[in-house]
């Protein structure tokens, strides 16, 4: 076994260790050449509040980025009643096999999951949000009438991100009070 592989799995094990909840892995639907699936469940649930978040399955601040997320979710009063996505890319050697075990980190037992393994919603994310680099390790919110109509994503309501890209950086109180503000104006 080589020593960088090695290294990589154990600092994916620490990452999974210290996120808050681990529940069972969850399905995901693969994405070919074409963010389609996730537009169509993303239209789907207009009138919803929408929390969409790019994630490396093999980087620690993703995985707890995701953990805390979907943690705050669950902890506010009609979480449940926003649409989640996340979508897996392949950031620091990540590939489809890692993503099985990383969606343990997902509280939030109704997020859609996809694996995102051409990285086409992270290139097309940084052209929405004039990054750099593609997008990933960012968490992005919607309000209910938000619709993705064009070739690229909608541009989000409100974001944080935990790279060296423009934005807010992710604090979990700040996106919490986001979340909850958008869920009181759908109620």
């Amino acid at each position: 076994m080589n020593k960088s592989f090695l290294i990589a799995a154990i600092a994916l094990l620490m990452s999974l260790a210290a996120c808050k909840r681990l529940g069972p892995a969850s399905s995901y639907q693969v994405l070919g050449n074409t963010p389609a699936a996730v537009r169509t469940a993303f239209n789907a649930d207009e009138g919803k509040v929408r929390v969409l978040m790019l994630v490396s399955p093999t980087c620690g601040a993703c995985l707890n980025g995701a953990s805390e997320v979907s943690e705050q979710l669950l902890n506010i009063e009609h979480g449940k009643d926003a649409a989640v996505y996340v979508v897996w890319v392949p950031r620091l050697g990540a590939h489809e096999k890692d993503v099985s075990s990383a969606t343990q980190v997902v509280g939030a037992s109704w997020a859609h999951q996809y694996w995102d393994g051409s990285d086409l919603l992270g290139e097309q994310y940084r052209q929405v949000l004039g990054w750099s680099g593609n997008a990933w390790d960012v968490y992005l919110l919607y309000g209910t009438k938000t619709k993705w109509t064009g070739s690229l994503p909608p541009t989000p309501d409100f974001f944080m991100h935990q790279t060296s890209e423009k934005g807010p950086r992710l604090d979990e109180t700040v996106f919490r009070a986001r979340i909850k503000q958008l869920l009181t104006e759908q109620q």
